[in-house]
């Protein structure tokens, strides 16, 4: 049998590399799902964030962005609480840890809402029955009013304050600073990136990354912090790594700076996964009932997170929005556990477990620091960990292959040596 040349070898190479990247998505089952009434149905669903509540996880809620009612709260079986049917919203995103006066503190809430023209401000009150929505300021303007939004995300800045970032109808991105007033918030711009249509955002606060979907060109990657400029790094275009659309993105947590990217690709109905380290594709997986029935079709909203939530998700929740739920004749929003996703993959994407101790320290929003719990490989078959070392993350599971663009490198060093010795 003939030796490969290193040409023939790197298009081989290349070929199986590309053919990883286009392989089919793999099938999930959602457990449960919303059942929204008569004001919230009817393809109006733009987003979809989680509220962890800090004294009883089980009893969280996730909240919807309705374009046409406002934002509506669920719990985790998919039963409606609530309805705040302030005008349209077209975004909604939560934070722990907002100072309230008295020295207290709560999750806050940022909704966009067109009607108002502007963001407007809540906080989530654990005395509500089990947590409810009141608006901060009821008489005062939103913030930054007079201007249209479609896309909200909070995070905390490199020194702890609390900033957001806001994608303008527009086009573009706005960066502020929340400061607590008067029983209020006042929001102080920061920065203003040129980034065309923004269809999702989401911050990882380790890597202080702002990643922005941009409808029809793909994933960008933007400093996170304020003086970080303007220019932002294309991580995948459209048509690359199997994304065919681009839609909301969600970060999901396995420790401080493991864990995935994910960005709904609505367009053939399918999650990419994205490694978080090295942004390198994962593979990519549709949500369903067993057997296809029912699947989330064009999602405008997901929600991925790594802490326990009660008995019904002790491995973490994976939440989308469904365009075209028949189960519901409408749109809906369908949970999964975390694991069901992770366990779909070959080799499975990692999980965190609770410590032993019974869980993890949560501050109600959904931006924990991802090292409340063990990490796993929850293909191992070892309920309190994989095997391999440990890295600097902190993270004991089973390591994963090496790339095929790794691979390319070390078998063309391998042929050229070869070459130099004969």
């Amino acid at each position: 049998m003939r030796n490969l040349s290193l040409p023939a070898l790197t298009a081989v190479l290349v070929s199986s590399a590309a053919g990883a990247q286009t392989a089919p998505p793999v099938q999930v089952p959602y457990t449960s799902q919303t059942l929204p009434g008569a004001r919230s149905g009817g393809g109006t669903v733009n987003d979809v964030a989680l509220w962890v509540n800090p004294a009883n996880p089980a009893a969280s809620r996730l909240i919807t962005a309705d374009q046409n009612n406002g934002l509506f709260t669920y719990a985790l079986d998919g039963g409606e609480l609530q309805a705040v049917t302030e005008g349209t919203a077209t975004s909604v995103d939560v934070l722990g840890g907002f100072p309230l006066a008295g020295g207290t503190s709560a999750s806050l809430v940022l909704s966009a809402n067109p009607t108002l023209s502007g963001l407007v401000p809540y906080v989530m009150d654990v005395a509500a029955d089990g947590g409810g929505l009141t608006r901060l300021s009821p008489t005062g303007a939103p913030l930054d009013v007079g201007v249209s939004y479609g896309t909200v995300r909070l995070t905390r800045g490199a020194d702890g304050a609390i900033q957001a970032f806001g994608g303008l109808a527009a086009g573009g991105i706005r960066q502020f600073a929340l400061t607590p007033t008067d029983g209020g918030v006042t929001a102080t711009p920061l920065r203003d990136i040129p980034a065309g249509t923004v269809q999702g955002l989401v911050v990882d606060p380790a890597y202080r990354a702002l990643y922005v979907a941009q409808q029809g060109q793909g994933l960008y990657r933007y400093g996170a912090d304020a003086d970080a400029g303007i220019q932002g790094t294309q991580v995948v275009g459209l048509g690359d790594g199997g994304l065919t659309s681009v839609g909301r993105i969600a970060l999901y947590e396995a420790s401080a700076l493991d864990g995935y990217l994910i960005a709904s690709d609505p367009g053939a109905n399918t999650f990419v996964v994205f490694d978080r380290r090295t942004l390198g594709r994962v593979g990519a997986f549709q949500l369903g009932q067993d057997g296809g029935a029912d699947p989330v079709q064009q999602s405008r909203g997901l929600v991925a997170y790594s802490g326990p939530l009660g008995t019904a998700f002790p491995e973490g929740l994976f939440v989308a929005h469904d365009g075209l739920s028949t189960s519901t004749l409408g749109d809906n929003v369908k949970l999964t556990s975390w694991g069901n996703v992770a366990r779909a993959f070959t080799p499975p994407l990692l999980v965190v477990l609770p410590e032993p101790d019974g869980g993890t320290a949560q501050d109600g929003g959904t931006g924990n620091d991802g090292g409340g719990g063990v990490i796993v490989n929850p293909g191992d078959g070892n309920p309190i960990g994989g095997p391999g070392g440990d890295d600097d993350s902190g993270c004991g599971c089973t390591s994963t292959s090496v790339p095929a663009v790794a691979t390319l490198g070390l078998l063309a060093m391998a042929l050229l040596g070869r070459r130099r010795r004969s």
